[in-house]
């Protein structure tokens, strides 16, 4: 009975471990994306301003 139980909990275990690390590096990831994103906006937006300046 409780054969299929210890061989079935350590890969639950590993797979919410695998899971988490994953979810982790893909935050990361999507947190260092969202930077230059934002500072090529600002350079687009600070370009802008100047055209309507001069115009």
């Amino acid at each position: 009975m409780g054969g299929p139980l210890l061989i079935l909990l350590p890969w639950c275990i590993f797979a919410v471990a695998v899971g988490l690390k994953l979810w982790r590096f893909g935050s990361m990831l999507h947190r260092g994306r969202r930077q230059p994103v934002e500072r090529f906006r600002a350079a687009l937006e600070r370009s802008w301003a100047r055209d309507q300046q001069s115009a």
